[in-house]
């Protein structure tokens, strides 16, 4: 079955006259309105930007190293590196990672 509801959508029906147009039973439905709700407010959240500071890598760990902080540092394979202090609020970090994921 493919997801009815953009062509629920794009009808004039409501709910039930287009679950009884398409033979759907209402609980599927929900399912399945759910299912795009979730998805389409997960894609309009990780295509938002997030601001970074670009600096060279002798400044960052110089400036590190002074102010005695914990660094954290991920390499991935195709080139990028991502370095954050381990202290960093989690919940800052979570449309950074949703975006690398992506594009990895």
């Amino acid at each position: 079955m493919q997801d009815p509801i953009p062509q629920w959508q794009a009808s004039s029906l409501t709910q039930v006259e287009y679950c009884k147009a398409h033979d759907i039973k209402p609980h599927i439905f929900s399912y399945y309105k759910k299912q795009f709700s979730s998805a389409t407010s997960s894609v309009k959240q990780s295509s938002q930007l997030v601001p970074v500071k670009l600096v060279t890598e002798d400044t960052l760990i110089g400036s590190r190293l002074s102010a005695g902080l914990s660094v954290i540092k991920r390499t991935h394979s195709n080139g990028f590196s991502l370095e954050i202090l381990a202290d960093t609020e989690l919940s800052s970090l979570k449309p950074l990672l949703e975006l690398l994921r992506s594009v990895s």
